[in-house]
């Protein structure tokens, strides 16, 4: 039997404009909307129908209040009355935050909008120093009417649309089923809302056994979308815990199995649909794992992390000193993340329940904060006399204010700094690693004693996924050259303009060979893995347009370019505003000027070493800068070398002179 089963209590009495001022006390409700620096509030009926929630009193929230894993929840608290008076309270659509603070499209069927019911219960809940919306009577009575707009969005199968009203969609499922079963734990302890909580008991049953039910088209294999089945998956389980009926989840286990085996890649990465992405892997499927594991520390989550963070290993590269660095993002096929930032402060710490993972698989830890730089952000913050910043419309999830105060501070700074070093590309010189796609895709690293590079060759799983090489590091000098995963021009690629074909925004077909060019005997592809000398990728465009081979030698790479006629080869170069840029005939590159000249080759001079970029014979060339910063001092620029039929291209790192 579950609470809502009990004896129903008597209904409180109807909320009047003076018990709402009662309520949150009087200064308060006569504050300016907005004096906080939250967004202004959107009523349609000005209060006069349900009463408006009061603004923050002035000079609140008071940092010092905060205990330390709570503060993220300030920005939130400034956004409770806005938040609030966004809910509609005439019709049509009475109980929807219109407003647009969660989720696009901003339409009443989107029901991912309404997650923010467990931002609203929360504070409702919740008695905290800094809190003066504990209790608010008026709270209550909009948080009652969004839930009743919520509720109607369900379908009869359990399930929630998202982009159009009929839709069954996954990911308004899942993560709603988390937010509505952390509403029913909010208004359980405040004993409010008894009817509604019968309505959301009903809900989260129903839309658990959609989310398990392995006939739905989320199930189907491969599994797709792996962030959001997970979701689904903890939001069953958080179901299960808050409603007290086992049996909701008890196919969880299961489920987990077939996430196992066909929701993440022989690679490593989770299935998004079905290749990796960096920013869902990490900051969405991760912490859900977390949050799943600490409910049910089933040992099937502490593979599927394990196996992921090998793969994080290989494609997350950090610059020499820095516990940050890049992305090898031109295999994600979704968001375009260039860059790799362990931050300690919590308003931007999305990933941070994947911290309960840590302890069961250590190398994550490289991939976080410290403790003592969480700890520090903290202190800083609660010291600080700024005014707190309020959550922005579209920046508002409430899921991180759900995971930030639960998630482990992290481990200490010796522990992740003893996780760096132990990532394979700076632990080794000389490696080659061949990782294989659910699809037909090898994921390739080679480590040689002069770089990293990585490349992806075989088929493409959408437009924004990119082929062939996609990155040039060096130990100590850091990443020269990066393929992004946008539309722009910072692809590493080939144009044939007499066909119109980019060697890097297609499929290609690949082969290895031993030795320094494409005749050199065959290796296999279950072979390439732990071949540690000279060799030699063939890969071909599937008009057989462009033709690029990539040798692999121990102090750079050399690329052979074969194309029908006009084409032109496009590097996209990490500079540094310190690093000197100069063409071989002398020319220079200014930083941020176009150059344009004719020449055989490009240094770029880093500290004691000099990248070199040698094509040769003499071709027109253009450095040009892109509007992209990185890591605070760097940027994209990118060189393009012209050439008709053939080039090549040797990059090489030595000391400079």
């Amino acid at each position: 039997m579950t609470h809502e089963d009990q004896t129903r209590p008597p209904m409180l009495p109807p909320l009047s404009r003076r018990n709402f001022l009662v309520g949150v006390g009087t200064a308060a409700a006569v504050i300016g909307m907005g004096s906080a620096g939250a967004a202004p509030a959107l009523a349609t009926s000005d209060g006069t129908v349900l009463p408006l929630v009061a603004p923050l009193p002035a000079g609140r929230p008071v940092r010092t209040q905060f205990a330390p894993n709570e503060q993220v929840l300030a920005a939130y608290l400034m956004i409770v009355a806005p938040l609030a008076n966004s809910i509609r309270d005439v019709a049509p659509n009475y109980g929807w935050m219109e407003d647009g603070w969660q989720r696009t499209p901003n339409q009443p069927y989107n029901s991912r909008i309404m997650e923010h019911v467990a931002t609203l219960s929360w504070f409702y809940a919740n008695d905290r120093p800094w809190n003066p919306y504990y209790r608010d009577p008026a709270l209550l009575a909009r948080l009652d009417a969004a839930l009743g707009f919520y509720l109607s969005l369900q379908h009869s199968d359990g399930s929630y649309p998202e982009y159009s009203p009929t839709e069954h969609h996954l990911s308004p499922t899942g993560f709603g089923t988390v937010a509505l079963s952390a509403v029913l734990r909010d208004l359980r302890a405040a004993g409010e809302l008894y009817d509604r909580r019968l309505q959301i008991r009903d809900a989260i049953r129903a839309s658990s056994a959609w989310l398990v039910d392995t006939s739905r088209p989320h199930w189907n294999r491969p599994v797709q979308y792996a962030n959001q089945v997970v979701a689904g998956l903890s939001g069953v389980v958080e179901a299960a815990h808050i409603l007290g009926e086992p049996a909701v989840s008890a196919s969880v286990p299961n489920r987990l199995q077939i996430i196992l085996k066909d929701g993440q890649a022989p690679a490593g990465f989770f299935h998004e649909p079905v290749a990796p992405d960096a920013g869902y892997n990490f900051d969405v499927m991760l912490p859900d794992l977390g949050a799943l594991y600490k409910r049910l520390p089933d040992p099937a989550i502490i593979q599927l992390a394990e196996r992921f963070a090998a793969w994080f290993g290989y494609i997350v590269v950090m610059e020499p000193g820095r516990n940050e660095g890049f992305i090898l993002s031109g295999t994600s096929a979704r968001n375009i993340v260039a860059t790799f930032v362990t931050t300690p402060v919590d308003d931007l710490d999305r990933s941070a329940l994947a911290r309960t993972l840590v302890p069961h698989v250590p190398a994550l830890g490289a991939f976080f904060a410290s403790a003592e730089e969480k700890t520090q952000a903290r202190n800083a913050w609660s010291a600080s006399t700024a005014p707190v910043s309020p959550r922005q419309k579209q920046d508002s999830s409430p899921r991180l204010h759900m995971h930030v105060p639960q998630a482990p501070t992290g481990i200490p700074g010796a522990q992740r700094d003893a996780q760096v070093a132990a990532l394979r590309y700076l632990r080794e010189s000389t490696f080659t690693e061949l990782r294989k796609g659910t699809l037909d895709q090898q994921y390739v690293f080679v480590r040689r004693p002069g770089y990293y590079t990585a490349a992806l060759y075989g088929v493409r799983q959408n437009s924004l996924q990119r082929t062939g090489t996609n990155a040039f590091w060096h130990p100590v000098a850091g990443m020269l050259a990066l393929t992004v995963n946008s539309t722009g021009p910072d692809d590493w690629t080939t144009v044939a303009d007499t066909v119109g074909t980019a060697s890097s925004r297609g499929p290609v077909n690949a082969t290895h060979h031993a030795g320094s060019t494409a005749s050199g005997a065959v290796i296999p592809a279950d072979s390439l893995t732990g071949y540690t000398g000279v060799f030699t990728t063939r890969y071909v465009t599937t008009d057989g347009a462009v033709t690029t081979d990539v040798t692999h030698r121990s102090d750079g790479i050399r690329r052979v370019l074969t194309t029908p006629g006009a084409s032109r080869e496009r590097i996209p170069l990490i500079i540094g505003t310190a690093d000197r840029v100069a063409f071989a005939n002398g020319t220079a590159a200014p930083y941020g000027q176009e150059t344009i000249t004719v020449t055989r080759g490009l240094t770029v001079t880093r500290g004691n070493l000099r990248f070199v970029i040698d094509w040769g014979v003499d071709r027109e060339a253009k450095y040009a800068p892109m509007d992209r910063s990185y890591l605070g001092n760097r940027t994209h620029r990118i060189l393009t070398i012209s050439f008709s039929g053939t080039l090549s291209v040797d990059l090489r790192v030595e000391p400079a002179t």
